[in-house]
């Protein structure tokens, strides 16, 4: 089993702000830190996908490629565009790439770019 190495960050927040966290943190009978972790674990998760989408809706990444960006499954990121009424057109060049990920995940190798 792979242990994934965490790194410390120290942040400034305004008074409200860690008064709010505290607030939560006694409702949910977890530690501050812990809940400061996970909320900032939502949150990043949450821009992945976010930039995924916008970079998707601007023709900048394909579904595939949005996907990986966001760090979730080419299904889960057709919910989330279905969710946010993007269009979904599907284009040869979507296929290939597609296809060629496909194999190369098959064969355990890197897709070719």
């Amino acid at each position: 089993m792979s242990r994934v190495q965490s790194v410390q960050i120290n942040l400034r927040v305004p008074g409200q702000v860690m008064a709010d966290l505290d607030h939560l943190a006694q409702e949910e009978r977890v530690a501050r830190i812990d809940l400061a972790r996970k909320i900032l674990l939502e949150g990043v998760a949450q821009r992945k996908r976010e930039l995924a989408l916008r970079l998707y809706r601007e023709g900048k990444a394909s579904k595939s490629r949005a996907a990986e960006i966001a760090g979730i499954s080419l299904w889960e990121l057709l919910d989330l565009a279905a969710q946010a009424e993007l269009p979904a057109p599907y284009t040869l060049e979507e296929a290939v790439e597609d296809v060629r990920r496909l194999v190369a995940r098959l064969l355990g190798q890197a897709p070719a770019t």
